[in-house]
């Protein structure tokens, strides 16, 4: 049986930070307690959604909930309600935690029969950027299969939380801190200014966001004077310019590229500071995963412990390897990141990845960023357009001359951008990511 977070907890320091937060400081034997109160809710059968729960509520709510309910569906705050309904079906969820602490049941009667300690499925929606979002049912062994538990390392860190932590990127931040031992900072709100305020007012030296986000606070240049000593990456494509400006910046830390997805669960890390991951490892069965490349040109991976679900199921071969269906392709002794096989947009008849456009024109010292994305038009269907955040400094007129010459020199004609746009900034996902929606 695995064991829950709460059997985890307590085999650790019991006055020990767990949580740092606006009011102040939550001990594990705080969390312990404040998670013991919830057993008189608690009855068998309960498979409970936890409705945009504040991080330090999720927390709460997790810990009490994991071990001790049949199924845990997390459900973004973003969400609109229309998803989170198709959800809490999916999930045949017949109980919903909000931010009251309050169960509320859903058309059932528990009988009074009390919950019993056994492993409990975590429902985890899909990020995808179309469609109603698709559940992943994991456990927390499967969740937690690479997070470091106990170590003296692990606990010398303190985490900072960049994400909604019922989101998958956000889980895995959140059970690293849980389970290592590690304090985790967390704010009130999920906007990217009160997050930058909660790791200043409790400062970190261990932080994950994907490359958008990393891009944005580089920028921002706040956290400029923390102490970092671990830095992640993952969710988007990590290219050799931002591992390099990392590198830049904060010299003394540790970077490390994860490669996670809600359907794979996390997959392997890559911490010699270089774009993609070795070539050597596919199909090396010394590999940290099984890792192969399809004819066309899709990621396959083969995880120890594997998710369940109808999407897992659909894309997984009969030897156990997911279609990850993240296009890569053997860049001499590395295998590098070209895009998701489903963002390509169709340029009279050609495909382009926005991903590949938004590589070439990081290359240029004077952009920042750049977000690739469709525009409409009555000839081809569809033109390339990029939104470009300048480098502070840069002379405009003449980066857009530079950024034609470039792609015109660099890439296919169907993919040169046709228009090109200078922002103030970047819209992200609520799941950290380059917001690719046409508006």
């Amino acid at each position: 049986m695995d064991r829950s977070i709460q059997q985890v907890l307590r085999e650790l320091d019991p006055e020990g930070a767990c949580l740092l937060a606006e009011h102040g400081v939550v001990t594990r034997a705080e969390l312990l307690a404040r998670a013991a109160a919830w057993g008189p809710q608690l009855h068998a059968g309960l498979r409970v959604a936890l409705d945009g729960l504040s991080p330090l509520r999720f927390v709460e709510a997790v810990t009490a909930l994991d071990g001790r309910v049949e199924g845990l569906l997390p459900l973004p705050a973003s969400l609109d309600a229309s998803a989170r309904d198709s959800l809490l079906a999916a999930g045949r969820c017949n109980a919903v935690l909000s931010e009251s602490g309050r169960l509320e049941m859903r058309g059932w009667d528990a009988a009074g029969v009390a919950a019993e300690p056994g492993p409990t499925a975590w429902l985890l929606a899909t990020s995808g950027t179309t469609g109603v979002p698709k559940l992943v049912s994991h456990t927390l062994a499967s969740l937690t299969r690479t997070v470091v538990r106990g170590t003296d390392r692990a606990a010398a860190f303190t985490w900072g939380l960049l994400y909604d932590p019922a989101r998958f990127a956000g889980l895995q931040v959140t059970l690293q801190a849980l389970l290592s031992g590690s304090p985790l900072v967390v704010a009130q709100a999920s906007d990217l200014e009160s997050q930058v305020a909660a790791l200043l007012r409790h400062p970190v030296n261990a932080l994950s966001g994907t490359p958008s986000l990393w891009r944005r606070l580089l920028m921002d240049g706040r956290l400029d004077h923390c102490d970092l000593r671990q830095i992640t990456l993952g969710g988007e494509i990590v290219d050799q310019a931002i591992l390099d400006a990392l590198r830049s910046r904060y010299p003394q830390a540790r970077i490390t590229h994860i490669y996670a997805s809600t359907e794979a669960g996390t997959g392997f890390s890559v911490k010699d500071g270089r774009a993609g991951f070795p070539a050597a490892w596919l199909d090396d069965p010394a590999a940290p995963v099984g890792l192969r490349i399809d004819a066309r040109g899709h990621l396959l991976i083969r995880a120890p412990l594997r998710a369940g679900g109808e999407e897992v199921g659909r894309r997984t071969d009969p030897e156990g390897y997911l279609d990850t269906e993240d296009r890569v392709a053997v860049a001499g002794d590395r295998v590098v990141f070209r895009g998701r096989a489903s963002g390509a947009i169709n340029v009279g008849g050609n495909k382009v990845q926005p991903e590949e456009v938004e590589l070439c024109l990081r290359e240029l010292a004077g952009v920042w960023d750049v977000r690739v994305q469709a525009a409409r038009s009555s000839i081809l269907g569809n033109l390339v357009a990029a939104e470009v955040l300048a480098a502070p400094g840069a002379d405009q007129p003449a980066l857009r001359q530079a950024i034609q010459r470039h792609a015109r020199a660099t890439l296919p004609a169907w993919q040169v951008p046709a228009v090109i746009r200078f922002v103030e900034t970047l819209d992200v996902t609520p799941a950290g990511k380059a917001d690719r929606v046409a508006r």
